[in-house]
């Protein structure tokens, strides 16, 4: 017999075997009938004996799709009937509450983020400590002279252990420091002249210094090279516009040069006068000398207090020359002029409180530029610029034995002459308060032609160009912002 006729037979055996009694649905013992119940009493009639399968849960599930849940065992939940005043929550069975795990998770959630908050916070407090460690051995650098080699290799090295450490948390060492600022040092803001009515720019710069270095705790004082014979009331203007700290003092090289800053009894000068000059009165401030032929010999200018100012001099009605006095009255300088043309100034002389004469300025090829006289007279030494006479006054006396640094603008005429004082011991610190001022300057500076590694930012601009710019690495302290005043409509 084939497999095929072999599987037909089984079947075929198989379907034979229905017609067995013992297939037939069991019928009920007609016995077994309650005629008062008006049902079977066979328990094998209809669902037959019911049972509850192991390890099935039949809880909630549908029967047949009628809705009707069935429930086994000792999970049965038992129903009462609801009282009818009752809401429908109040109805619901109550869940059973959560175990404390929940709690746990959230606790150690907690805890691990006020870890990693934690773990920030001294990240950042390490950064700032590093960087002002760095900012430090950098000032060591800058304010050492080349022969204190220990000093200068201890610096080196701490700043090596810094930049490792840098790499090591931050990924990187490439972040610029802020200027460290001593207190024990002395700080000046150099610029070429005060000006008496200063532009918005001028004066927001002076308002931003002061304010910088005021949040540090301490003051800076300043240092002005143009002759000024109003300097000190515009210096006092200054401080009561607030521009700068009441407490800090100006150094004008001529003022210091010529002892006016000493209290020195002084006698204002009087008019040469000859007895044949006349008065002739032009204004309440301007008067003329003429001679005995009425020839134009001097012209006398007086202030608002009628303080002898400027007296003009004259020959053949040509300007000679013109000589200066101080608010004291007492003579401060004069000009020569070219006696053929009375615009060009050839010679200036200043001269000390007692008269004796300082300073010579010539405007002619066959003398010094500037000569320079101590008290008694005798000639001290020349210089061929005005740069050379401001870099002598700074070591030599105003900044002599101190450990001083100078904040100087790059649009200061003298700002590169002020670079060589760094080979004098002197920190100099560039201030830039716009990147696209004085082109050439700013190019040197950050392509580290003039070797500088601290500046003065005037904005959060300014630091940033100067940081992705520049070619070393430097230390930047951006001004602070001046408070913009809110106006009500």
């Amino acid at each position: 017999m084939s497999f095929f006729d072999r599987k037909k037979k089984e079947n075929d055996d198989n379907y034979s075997d229905l017609n067995n009694s013992s297939y037939q649905n069991p019928q009920p013992d007609q016995n077994n009938f309650d005629q008062a119940q008006n049902q079977y009493n066979d328990a094998q009639a209809g669902m037959g004996t019911q049972f509850t399968p192991n390890d099935q849960n039949f809880n909630n599930v549908n029967n047949n799709g009628n809705g009707n849940d069935y429930f086994f065992g000792q999970n049965q939940p038992q129903y009462s009937q609801p009282d009818q005043g009752q809401s429908f929550n109040q109805q619901q069975p109550q869940a059973a509450p959560m175990d404390n795990g929940t709690e746990q998770w959230q606790y150690t959630e907690q805890d691990l983020q006020n870890t990693l908050d934690q773990s920030a916070d001294l990240k950042s407090q390490l950064r700032s400590q590093l960087l002002a460690d760095r900012s430090y051995c950098n000032h060591v650098l800058r304010n050492t002279n080349s022969d204190q080699v220990d000093d200068r290799q201890q610096a080196t090295d701490r700043i090596n252990e810094i930049n490792k450490s840098l790499k090591e948390w931050f990924g990187t060492d490439e972040m610029a420091n802020e200027i460290y600022m001593d207190e024990n040092r002395d700080y000046y803001i150099f610029t070429d002249d005060l000006a008496a009515n200063p532009d918005e720019e001028t004066s927001k710069m002076w308002q931003q210094l002061t304010m910088t270095l005021a949040a540090k705790g301490l003051l800076a004082n300043a240092i002005s090279v143009t002759y000024n014979d109003q300097i000190d009331q515009t210096w006092m203007n200054y401080q009561n516009a607030g521009f700068v700290d009441g407490n800090a003092f100006l150094l004008n090289m001529y003022n210091e040069l010529q002892g006016r800053n000493f209290n020195t009894p002084v006698t204002p000068a009087e008019i040469p006068f000859d007895a044949d000059y006349r008065v002739q009165h032009v204004s309440d401030k301007v008067d003329k000398i003429l001679d005995a032929n009425d020839k134009l010999v001097m012209e006398v200018s007086r202030s608002a207090n009628h303080q002898l100012q400027i007296i003009r001099h004259y020959k053949d009605n040509g300007l000679l020359s013109r000589d200066i006095f101080d608010v004291n009255g007492v003579i401060s300088a004069t000009q020569f002029y070219d006696h053929r043309n009375a615009n060009k100034v050839v010679r200036e002389n200043f001269y000390r409180q007692d008269g004796t004469l300082v300073l010579i300025k010539s405007y002619t090829s066959n003398e010094p530029y500037i000569q320079l006289f101590s008290e008694g007279n005798v000639l001290i030494s020349t210089f061929d610029s005005d740069e050379e006479l401001i870099v002598w006054w700074l070591k030599n006396q105003a900044l002599k034995q101190t450990e001083a640094t100078i904040f100087v603008s790059v649009n200061s005429e003298y700002y590169k002459k002020l670079l060589a004082l760094r080979d004098n011991g002197f920190e100099v610190i560039p201030i830039v308060m716009k990147q696209s001022e004085n082109a050439d300057i700013i190019s040197d500076l950050i392509d580290g032609t003039d070797k500088v590694s601290a500046v003065l930012a005037g904005s959060d601009q300014v630091n940033t160009y100067l940081n992705k710019n520049a070619k070393n690495k430097m230390d930047i302290t951006t001004l602070k912002e001046m408070d913009t005043p809110v106006y009500k409509q």
